[in-house]
């Protein structure tokens, strides 16, 4: 890939993450999205085949992102939590309240089973109390399942509760239960 593609397709992908910040996916076009990224119709054609394709990639780079700054957090739990921190508009524009035909959440859910996956296999990971818990685990497929679905329904929590609540009771309450759970 040429340094000019790789660079209009991440200033979409750019585009797409900044009208995330301002309103829900289901009211973004893909014109809103082509004047963000100021170029035109065909160009974004040229990349994506409509905003749900660009939306997967955008996730794609969000995981990507994530992954590569795991040295900032201690923990998978604090990692996430502060993803959702630095991300709160676009945590809450992709949340199913705000849309009426696309529920994006098995996307998220997508990208956490992967960055958990991914921790589960770092050596460097095994102190984490998310990963100790699924180390102890008989089955640690379930438990990787288990724990993605309880992380997303934490973050529906926050959702609930406008993202008002504070990250450290995020965080606290999340790795107290995951040190717990790998005990039993």
């Amino acid at each position: 890939m040429s340094q000019v593609t790789q660079r209009t397709k991440k200033n979409i992908i750019d585009a797409m993450i900044s009208l995330l910040e301002k309103k829900s996916f289901e009211k973004i076009t893909v014109a809103d999205i082509c004047t963000e990224a100021m170029i035109n119709h065909s160009t974004f054609y040229r990349y994506f085949t409509d905003k749900f394709v660009l939306l997967r990639s955008v996730f794609a780079y969000l995981l990507d992102d994530l992954i590569s700054n795991t040295g900032n957090a201690e923990t998978i739990v604090a990692q996430i939590a502060d993803f959702i921190e630095t991300n709160n508009n676009f945590m809450r524009h992709i949340s199913p309240q705000y849309q009426t035909k696309a529920n994006l959440y098995p996307e998220f859910r997508s990208i956490l089973k992967d960055l958990v996956e991914n921790k589960y296999k770092e050596p460097e990971s095994q102190d984490d109390p998310l990963i100790q818990t699924i180390v102890h685990s008989d089955t640690p497929e379930l438990m990787i399942s288990f724990i993605v679905g309880g992380l997303v329904g934490l973050v529906e929590y926050l959702e609930d509760h406008d993202f008002q609540v504070p990250m450290k009771e995020f965080t606290v309450f999340a790795e107290s239960f995951f040190r717990k759970l790998a005990k039993l």
